[in-house]
Order: structure tokens, then sequence, then C-alpha cells
């Protein structure tokens, strides 16, 4: 009797299995990351060691423990290989694929300081010239007097967590349509982690939310592209100059108004559709993929 011998499981081969491991890999990382940083005496609370801490444990994620002790998204490959399936040597063609993220960026831009603007306007306050270039000035972001440029520089390596590993484990097992909505939920579910930094309720829930919304966008760019480069692009500029754009906003709002503006315009429902209309239009119409991310 011939003997059969069991096969053995293949994480990538069950994307919700996958998801799990990348959120306990991410918590993994980040206190190897905290403990990093302390040893090697810098303060979490500064910019030096926010910057430390985060470019540390999306490095021990992204670029150790998924590839060799996950191995996903498409089982053992090759680390040339790994590279490729997640989208971060896909950058051809990149003018094009750069002018889209800025492109993008410009709508999520004005749709965040359309939230300073609605904002004013609900409090019977008028919409003066002084106003709006106070809204647009985002010298407040920029260096010496800023370290946004810095400290926001690791979160372009969500995207190649959640796009380009979650979101290509799913591809490989379900439509395009569902893959997209599964990567953005654990996307948005990801950032219920941030109430163990003793933020509140409300905006937390706000965020996971606006990041579940954000994150169908960020699903259809790369899917549309196969690249991650638009994605970061606009993810890392989103963060730099937020606080420019929405800061009228959130200096005067409750949490609860914070969090609801956020879903509205700031980071959701308003950027996400108008950033998904043009990118859509911008495909179609002037991005020529090589053949093998036209064939995916």
């Amino acid at each position: 009797m011939k003997k059969i011998t069991k096969r053995k499981m293949q994480l990538h081969e069950h994307p919700w299995l996958s998801l799990l491991a990348v959120v306990i890999t991410i918590v993994v990382a980040n206190i190897l990351a905290s403990n990093l940083v302390f040893a090697i005496g810098l303060s979490p609370y500064s910019s030096d060691g926010q910057f430390a801490h985060g470019i540390t444990y999306q490095i021990l994620t992204i670029f150790l423990f998924v590839p060799f002790v996950l191995r996903l998204p498409k089982g053992k490959r090759t680390y040339r290989q790994y590279l490729d399936d997640i989208g971060l040597t896909r950058v051809q063609p990149f003018i094009q694929l750069v002018l889209l993220g800025l492109s993008c960026y410009i709508i999520l831009a004005l749709s965040q300081a359309a939230a300073s603007f609605a904002y004013r306007i609900s409090e019977g306050l008028p919409l003066t010239w002084n106003f709006v270039r106070q809204v647009f000035d985002l010298s407040g972001d920029l260096p010496p007097g800023s370290p946004s440029l810095l400290v926001s520089f690791p979160s372009i390596f969500e995207e190649a967590l959640f796009r380009g590993i979650v979101l290509t484990v799913f591809l490989g097992k379900v439509s395009e349509r569902k893959a997209v909505i599964f990567s953005a939920l654990g996307f948005g579910l990801m950032h219920l982690l941030n109430l163990a930094g003793g933020r509140e309720l409300v905006w937390v829930l706000g965020q996971v939310v606006w990041a579940f919304i954000l994150g169908l966008f960020y699903g259809y760019i790369f899917v549309r592209t196969r690249s991650l480069l638009p994605a970061m692009i606009i993810h890392y500029l989103g963060n730099v100059f937020i606080g420019s754009l929405t800061g009228y906003m959130q200096s005067r709002a409750s949490i609860e108004m914070q969090a609801l503006y956020g879903i509205v315009f700031s980071l959701g429902i308003v950027p996400t559709t108008l950033m998904i209309l043009w990118t859509r239009l911008f495909v179609s119409r002037w991005l020529h993929l090589p053949r093998r991310d036209q064939n995916g």
C-alpha cells in the first residue's frame, strides 16, 4: 500500500492566518525595536528615538521576519523574487508613477484643508484669504521647526506590509475586490494597537474607520500599478503635512468632531473617492506598465 505523505501547511495559502501572523510579527518587532532604542540611550519621545524605533521595527518585519520566518507572500522565494512580489522593485515607468503619487497627494492635501475650511464654516466664521493662506502654510511641518519629515519616513513601509505583503497574499486566493477590502480591513483594525499608547477610544475608533477607507484606495492603486511607489509617496506626504493642513480644526474641535472630520474629509470618504477616480483616469490614459505588471 502506497504511503500517503502529509503535506506541510503553507502559511501563504491561508490569508487570514497570514494577516494574523503579520500583526503578531509587528507587535514583536515593535517590542524588539523599543528595547534597542532604549539600549542605545535614545529617548522614545525624541525625534531621533521615534525615527530609530520606526525604521528598526519596519526593517525587522519587512526585510527579515516576513521573508525568512513567515515565508510570505508567496512561500519560499529568493530574496530578489520576494522584493518583486511585494512591489518594491517595480518602479517603472518611474516618472509616471511619481506623477501619479504626487497628483493623488494634492487631492489628499486639498481634502485635508477642506476639513479646516468646513469646521471654520460650522463655527459661523468667514473664509478669509488670510485664513486660507494660514491653512496652506506648510512651514510648520518643515525643518528646523519640525521633525515631521524625519519621523514620518518609516510610515512609508506600512505600504510594503499591508499592500505589498498582506494584499498580495489575499490576491492569491480571492478576487481583487475582496482582496482590497480584506487587506484594508486588516490595515484599519491594526490601528486598535494605538490604544496601548493611551490614545482616546473615540480617536482610535476614528483611526480604524478612516484607515480602512483610505486602505481601500491604497489597495486599489497597488492593484492598478503593481508598484508601491505611488502609495508610499502619498502615505509619506500625507503624514508629513497633515498637522498644518488640519491644525485649525484639531486645535478647536472636540475629539469626537476630529474623528468625524477625519472619516469624512482628512483621510476618509472624500479623498478616497476622488483619488480612486483620478487613479482610474490616470492609469487608463497615461500609465503604460511593463508587460509583466499588466499581467500581475
